[in-house]
């Protein structure tokens, strides 16, 4: 699935890009802001990647004027509660500190609240890494109790409703640099790339409101 939005451009992680996201990811500036810090292996990348590789996970590469410059997801889906787990990470010091990544996760945050009908997104946060902190308060996240027991770590969460409250003012400001005022909507998603096996991880077995939309994308935009 590839969803293209404010001139920025979520391709659904495949396997042809794990290994460039591991390299990112054993990267000193990147490991040391996460909460895993030991070094990937290939064989550990590929096992990772076999068991997110399906609904109930979305992990998407973050491609800006071409380049493959981040990774942003939506793991540990709840259906029934409605929640997941949001992180992103950005390789290319060219955008660290822009406002891409922040529209990366507009995107990514209007897909779950606009489309997928989400309640809420938890994220964690390593305690001391006070960039991602105040990125995530930036974007409408609360503190908030501990979804585990991981330890030197703080949970925030970012509900539907304090979302939409943020981005009233948050729009008005995007507009002048991206010249797009619409919402997300199916329209601006592309499953044309899309394998049958993946149609049958990703787009089947769907709570009844969410396969609704999920078939219109199929119908719309689904390899013929």
């Amino acid at each position: 699935m590839i969803i293209r939005k404010y001139g920025i451009t979520l391709k659904r992680l495949k396997e042809e890009d794990i290994e460039l996201v591991r390299q990112m990811r054993n990267s000193e500036g990147i490991s040391r802001t996460m909460f895993y810090r030991e070094h990937i292996s290939t064989e550990m990348q590929a096992k990772w990647f076999h068991s997110i590789n399906n609904k109930n996970n979305g992990y998407y590469i973050i491609i800006y004027q071409g380049q493959k410059i981040g990774l942003i997801h939506g793991k540990n889906i709840d259906f029934e509660k409605r929640t997941c787990e949001g992180g992103i990470f950005i390789w290319d010091p060219a955008y660290i500190g822009t406002l891409i990544p922040s529209l990366a996760s507009v995107i990514m945050n209007d897909w779950t609240f606009y489309i997928m009908n989400f309640n809420a997104i938890f994220a964690k946060v390593l305690s001391g890494n006070k960039i991602a902190l105040n990125y995530n308060l930036l974007m409408g996240y609360k503190l908030c109790e501990p979804v585990n027991n991981d330890t030197g770590v703080q949970w925030l969460k970012l509900t539907k409703e304090k979302y939409f409250a943020r981005m009233k003012s948050f729009r008005k400001n995007m507009v002048h640099y991206t010249k797009d005022s619409e919402l997300i909507s199916i329209n601006d998603i592309d499953a044309s790339d899309e394998s049958a096996n993946e149609i049958e991880l990703f787009y089947k077995g769907l709570p009844a409101d969410i396969q609704e939309k999920a078939d219109a994308i199929l119908a719309q935009t689904g390899p013929k």
